[in-house]
């Protein structure tokens, strides 16, 4: 039983699998997937554009340096991604994705 255990042990350590957000595929939801869009961001696109609309004049998304900030519909996407995914908040569908 030893030796048996010993053949089927693995021995190299698998890699890390690359997890990506999915924000390239924000847009695609938001015209035809709008139920996708919402449980990723937790808002209807339609209230996600009016946020992105509110908050793009705002001076703290621009700055003088020499790298440029992510558009903000971007940063936008990124946070409500993390608080709406936050402990007991995110479901089986999304930890899958």
């Amino acid at each position: 039983l030893h030796d048996e255990a010993q053949k089927s042990r693995v021995l190299d350590t698998r890699p890390k699998l690359i997890r990506a957000p999915q924000l390239h595929l924000l847009p695609e939801w938001e015209m035809y997937a709008p139920e996708k869009f919402r449980r990723k961001l937790r808002v209807p696109p339609v209230v996600f554009d009016r946020l992105v609309a509110c908050l793009e004049p705002h001076p703290i998304f621009y700055n003088n340096s020499h790298n440029p900030q992510l558009p903000v519909a971007i940063q936008l996407a990124i946070f409500l991604n993390g608080v709406g995914h936050y402990g007991n908040a995110a479901t089986t569908e999304d930890l899958a994705e």
